[in-house]
């Protein structure tokens, strides 16, 4: 009865939704300042040029000798119902002791706030880092047209900087599967239920858009 109890939650919530991990348990829920629409259903909407920011908590620890970290497994689920897996990477920004809020100050939970990114596909990721930079040097020549041209050595070296920095997430409705773990100990599971919405794209924007990663 709990577990169907915590599963018609995450229906109503849609952005948190608890998983078991052997005796543990993770919450896992998705910030509303990440939120930038519903569908019709509830289902949460970000912005592909945005952050996706989750914050998980399970039962504190013990010990604490260093702060949590957490893994993520993505999948995009199609207009059928059928699952895809996507690369996905996960940033840490803090930990602390408290609930999933951190300001709830709940001793008996212990919490991590981490970013989540949806790469592009590599082919879509350099392209935008390749249209960035003919941006870039346009704008370049036009404001000191004395300069010297980049050359074709140069080019590279820049794209290959270029391309970490494109924080553009695919667009879809994804899965993905937050694991919390103490050192190699996993410690709990949760999954986050969204849609990525296209708002923009990385060569427009640049990196003055960049999400605070």
């Amino acid at each position: 009865m709990a577990r169907l109890k915590y599963l018609l939650l995450a229906q109503i919530l849609l952005t948190a939704c608890l998983a078991s991990a052997g005796d543990e348990t993770a919450s896992c829920n998705l910030t509303d300042k990440s939120v930038v629409a519903r569908t019709s259903s509830g289902l949460a909407q970000v912005s592909n040029m945005g952050d996706i920011e989750i914050t998980c908590s399970v039962p504190a620890r013990l010990e604490r000798p260093y702060m949590l970290k957490v893994a993520t497994v993505a999948s995009q689920i199609s207009a059928d119902g059928s699952k895809k897996p996507v690369p996905s990477e996960a940033i840490p920004t803090g930990s602390g002791v408290g609930a999933c809020a951190p300001r709830e100050g709940d001793p008996e939970k212990e919490w991590i706030i981490f970013y989540v990114h949806l790469p592009l596909e590599p082919t879509e990721r350099d392209d935008e880092a390749r249209k960035y930079l003919a941006k870039m040097e346009k704008e370049r020549e036009k404001a000191w047209p004395s300069l010297l041209q980049l050359t074709e050595e140069d080019r590279q070296r820049a794209l290959e900087r270029l391309r970490e920095f494109v924080y553009q997430h695919r667009v879809g409705h994804f899965q993905i599967e937050c694991r919390i773990l103490d050192g190699d100990r996993l410690m709990g599971v949760g999954v986050i239920e969204l849609e990525v919405l296209f708002k923009g794209r990385f060569s427009e924007v640049g990196l003055f858009g960049a999400p605070p990663v």
